[in-house]
């Protein structure tokens, strides 16, 4: 669907904002009023539109809070963290704007956790050497017997996660529904990238693995019910990771990946001539085609960001390694399998090949035009991959509240 925008990766960037309007992270309004002053395809102005509408509510969430008027300030910090978040989407990953504003993204969004009346953690996942940033949210009754051993959603994000979206995205369904949630970085996203310099790596079955070293250390959780969520590139890392770590019991993929680099040519054909020349014609036209290509020239700069590489054709090879070819049969538990009829990042083979190589329990889910759902990790309505994932986590786990 378009919203505003017709170039797609600013209509799809709008709708993804506005989405998390069902957890107080956004409202229409406000959203369309950036929007109304940003210039098509102009990524400097995209991000003086959300980050000017960011401030202003920041600045309401702290003139709230200084009155005691703590929901309201809880309900606007959530605002301006999600802006703060959607401004510097587009901003290439050397820009001093993009850590400054990921900062203001971070600490805002931490405001509004401090004021929440559900359990929260902030915790650090020990991992080669360093450490993870995770969030730990217990589920709603969690205050009434903390030592209760529940089901718990592991929650992973992709190409360009932060920890603070996910809350949105996984973590607030979870707890309202009597699941405990930890969500995380994994290497290449949010402080782990910007903070620690640490990039993104395919065998994600080691960062997950760290995550549930750590679950196994808590009183509060139930170790044969823990499910691996994951979310857009989190559509190959969860799989992956549930192919080699058998103490996930339930895994699903927010939208899936078989083999990214298939895939992303598959929707890019454009890429296959270029990507057959040497390696300086290669950056050269990549460069040229990513010119009136947002969609393109995103995809190449985040992916030299993440990765840690300095030509944009050599993320092409990073792609390559993560493919579920010779994975995807190790997979021993229940896995849900999601994906958007009209997905711009997902090409549709990817969900046929997925399913035919899967010999585990699976069940397939594709979300339609017809439901508001059709587009890429159903930006547009969470509200129903919400009902579906977890009515089918429910029965899985056999999890009913009373």
């Amino acid at each position: 669907m378009k919203l505003h925008f017709q170039d797609q990766a600013f209509s799809f960037e709008l709708l993804r904002a506005a989405t998390y309007a069902g957890y107080q992270g956004a409202e229409i309004g406000e959203c369309l009023a950036i929007a109304s002053k940003i210039k098509e395809g102009d990524f400097n102005s995209w991000f003086e539109g959300w980050r000017n509408m960011a401030q202003k509510i920041e600045s309401i969430a702290n003139d709230c809070l200084r009155k005691n008027h703590k929901v309201s300030a809880r309900e606007a910090f959530l605002r301006a963290h999600n802006y703060y978040r959607t401004g510097e989407f587009f901003l290439d990953g050397t820009d001093p704007r993009r850590s400054e504003n990921f900062e203001k993204s971070v600490a805002t969004f931490e405001q509004a956790m401090a004021l929440m009346n559900t359990h929260f953690e902030n915790i650090r996942i020990p991992y080669e050497g360093t450490s993870l940033k995770g969030y730990f949210y217990g589920a709603f009754d969690y205050d009434k017997n903390p030592k209760l051993h529940r089901p718990t959603l592991l929650f992973i994000g992709g190409y360009d996660s932060t920890l603070q979206e996910l809350y949105f995205c996984g973590a607030a369904s979870a707890v309202k529904r009597g699941y405990n949630c930890l969500i995380f970085e994994c290497p290449g996203q949010g402080e782990a990238l910007r903070k620690q310099n640490l990039f993104m790596r395919h065998d994600a079955e080691v960062p997950v693995g760290a995550a549930i070293n750590y679950l196994e250390k808590r009183d509060d959780v139930d170790m044969n019910k823990i499910a691996l969520l994951g979310m857009s590139l989190g559509g190959y890392f969860a799989p992956r990771a549930a192919a080699f770590d058998h103490r996930i019991k339930a895994c699903i993929a927010f939208n899936v990946f078989y083999d990214t680099f298939e895939s992303t040519v598959n929707q890019n054909p454009q890429l296959l001539q270029i990507l057959s020349l040497p390696n300086e014609q290669k950056e050269a036209l990549l460069a040229k085609a990513e010119e009136h290509n947002s969609n393109l020239r995103w995809m190449l700069n985040n992916g030299k960001w993440v990765f840690g590489l300095k030509h944009r054709y050599e993320v092409f090879e990073e792609m390559k390694k993560a493919s579920l070819k010779g994975v995807a049969e190790k997979i021993e538990c229940p896995i849900l399998l999601t994906m958007g009829e009209t997905d711009h990042f997902v090409s549709a083979d990817q969900l046929n090949a997925l399913i035919g190589a899967i010999k585990a329990p699976k069940t397939i889910r594709v979300f339609t035009k017809e439901e508001g759902a059709e587009e890429h990790c159903q930006e547009g309505n969470h509200a129903l991959f919400h009902q579906v994932m977890f009515d089918w986590l429910d029965e899985i786990f056999d999890h009913h509240l009373d």
